[in-house]
């Protein structure tokens, strides 16, 4: 086959996963939904009220033509990063692929549909849990960043075992499509494709945990996972007028 004709081929097929996305891609708005969700989160991990895990993750792509120096991470290299909600079983249940990614993780939450969904009429009963690179909210629990008390270790304990589902989501979305990973090289798209590159991937990633295609992920391969994720983490939050990059 030619270059041109795979190249369509791929781009067919990912407009037409990325149409189909709200039917795989569901958060969890129905009293049914959430009491599903929860209950799972409380099975497998006895934390209650839990709706999800969020956490932000980078995409290594070719400098952009415009815009590029805000695309650059903490490793001096250009990427997209993408926010991702996941539920116990690390179905990706939210995906917000918006931004560069120099752009910190709170700013993109912040200007995401979360807030508003959390905070409608009438609110979500339950709560996302993230890690120290978000603000505490009603909505949001955080670990306590100084644990004073034998409660507040207990407490971190038990909510970092809970959150490492979204690095577990993480890890499991690019062993399937390594074209995700900095270790298959870097994506030679647009922004704008390669948000829909990721968004159609989390849609066959959820088809696959819906089928049954479970994969592994042993706890060093993890560790090494989260150790490069880390690396890539934003210190403080970049200008609320920082240029969008891709929906």
């Amino acid at each position: 086959m030619s270059q041109s004709a795979i190249s369509s081929a791929i781009h067919a097929v990912t407009s037409a996963l990325v149409e189909h996305a709200d039917e795989f891609i569901k958060f969890p708005v129905s009293p049914e939904h959430q009491e599903q969700v929860k209950g799972e989160f409380w099975a497998k991990f006895g934390f209650p009220g839990v709706l999800g895990a969020i956490d932000c993750t980078h995409v290594q792509l070719r400098a952009p033509s415009e815009n590029a120096l805000v695309y650059i991470n903490r490793k001096g290299t250009h990427s997209i990063n993408i926010q991702v909600v996941c539920d116990a079983m690390c179905r990706i249940t939210h995906v917000f692929a918006n931004y560069p990614g120099s752009t910190h993780d709170s700013f993109i939450l912040a200007n995401s549909a979360i807030p508003a969904v959390f905070q409608g009429d009438p609110p979500l009963d339950g709560w996302l849990l993230g890690d120290n690179g978000y603000a505490l909210r009603t909505w949001l629990m955080t670990p306590f960043i100084t644990p004073e008390t034998r409660s507040e270790l207990a407490y971190n304990r038990k909510h970092t075992r809970t959150h490492c589902v979204i690095e577990r989501a993480f890890g499991l979305l690019k062993m399937r499509f390594r074209c995700l990973d900095k270790s298959g090289g870097t994506l030679q798209y647009t922004p704008q494709k390669v948000a829909a590159f990721f968004v159609a991937c989390c849609v066959l990633h959820n088809i696959a945990i819906l089928h049954g295609c479970a994969m592994d992920l042993n706890e060093d391969r993890l560790e090494n996972f989260r150790r490069r994720e880390a690396e890539l983490r934003v210190p403080m939050p970049v200008e609320p007028n920082t240029p969008q990059a891709a929906r």
